[in-house]
């Protein structure tokens, strides 16, 4: 896709949240520079499992960028920097609040470089908290925005299985991106975008924030069952487990019919939304003693027949070797190995998706990037020499 040909990204984040926003705007066409350390690059390159020596999970958030090592706090490291930034259209960065500053690259800094820059700056708490000094990942964020509290089944806290408020603040800030991208083909100005993983988390809340200031109700662990409709759960069958939805008068009808038991969708404990919610224990009982009857397939096929939603419980790794999930697999290449890896979760109706497949070496467009600002060989070989690049 080339939605975003001609947008040119430095980016300076590391880990998760940042890479995986200049991930989206890649793969929506914008030319990312990913800036590393020297020798070391990204954190994320030696995480998880490998191969050729990068790990997986920076090969996935990676694809496609273009790799530039360079120290960020030498004096000739920072003017390459400044260099990029005056043909930039966005700068990307995740460090601690007051790195950048103590970097002399803060906003204003920025600025007066380019007037027409986009900042985004991503945080764990905020830019103007009193505890934003502090490092910050998805699993501590978790623990105090209240998520391992509402997690799992029992009393002990549970973190989700992924890093899923790195994610959603990646995808916020290439939102925002996008919108001051669309204010600046207006008025010629760039913007400073600030996101943060607590603000994602409670933008995650549903009604929460509310019903606490209203009625004094915490975010509580419900299990699988749904918090505002029922019968919706997860149910034990013959060879399995299915997940069913049917907590609206329609759906709930629809299952009743599959279950053959028409006369629960007019008994007086369940004949309305909130009568099932309230009997919620119940009705999961009658619904897991039918589907416990049952192999799945055909659970599958006559809750299809009758328009209720499921959702057969699989592995991770049974789902990828499905039909579903090998719509949405590319190529990745690392070091000429080819790997399966994501595609791009945005598919534009009419445009090829090829995608950019090749996973970058650290420091593999050294040369290439600094011969775009003038740089010689002998200029090039020099900052090697003085551990400015690699």
């Amino acid at each position: 896709m080339e939605l975003l040909k001609g947008i040119k990204v430095i980016d300076l984040t590391r880990f998760v949240a940042g890479p995986h926003c200049a991930l989206v705007l890649s793969d929506l066409g914008a030319e990312v520079i990913k800036i590393e350390k020297p020798n070391k690059g990204d954190d994320l390159r030696i995480i998880g499992p490998k191969i050729n020596n990068i790990s997986l999970w920076a090969a996935v958030l990676n694809r496609g960028k273009k790799s530039l090592s360079l120290n960020l706090k030498s004096k000739e490291g920072r003017l390459i920097l400044l260099k990029l930034l005056k043909t930039a259209d966005v700068i990307l960065e995740n460090f601690r609040p007051g790195v950048m500053e103590k970097l002399k690259l803060d906003w204003q800094t920025v600025r007066r470089i380019n007037k027409k820059i986009i900042m985004a700056r991503i945080s764990g708490y905020g830019q103007n908290d009193s505890v934003t000094s502090r490092q910050a990942f998805d699993a501590t964020v978790q623990a105090e925005t209240g998520y391992m509290h509402i997690s799992g089944h029992d009393k002990k806290p549970t973190m989700i299985g992924t890093v899923f408020l790195d994610y959603t603040t990646g995808l916020n800030t290439a939102i925002g991106i996008l919108a001051a991208i669309h204010s600046r083909n207006k008025s010629g100005k760039g913007s400073l975008i600030e996101t943060s993983l607590v603000s994602s988390a409670l933008s995650l809340s549903m009604g929460a924030v509310p019903d606490f200031f209203l009625n004094k109700k915490d975010f509580g662990k419900v299990g699988n069952s749904d918090r505002f409709s029922s019968p919706s759960n997860t149910y034990k069958a013959k060879n399995g487990y299915i997940h069913i939805m049917a907590g609206s008068d329609d759906r709930f009808k629809g299952l009743v019919n599959a279950m053959n038991k028409k006369n629960l969708f007019t008994n007086k404990l369940f004949n309305t939304p909130q009568k099932r919610i309230k009997n919620q224990k119940k009705i999961d009982k009658i619904v897991n003693e039918w589907t416990k009857k049952n192999n799945l397939k055909l659970i599958a096929k006559i809750l299809s027949k009758n328009n209720v939603p499921w959702g057969e419980v699989k592995k991770f790794s049974d789902f990828l070797k499905t039909k579903t999930a090998k719509n949405f697999f590319t190529n990745g290449s690392v070091k000429n190995k080819n790997i399966i890896v994501p595609k791009c979760a945005i598919n534009i109706a009419g445009k090829k998706n090829k995608g950019k497949s090749v996973v970058p070496e650290l420091g593999q467009d050294n040369y290439k990037i600094l011969k775009s600002l003038g740089y010689s060989k002998k200029n090039v070989n020099e900052l090697k020499k003085n551990f400015i690049i690699d």
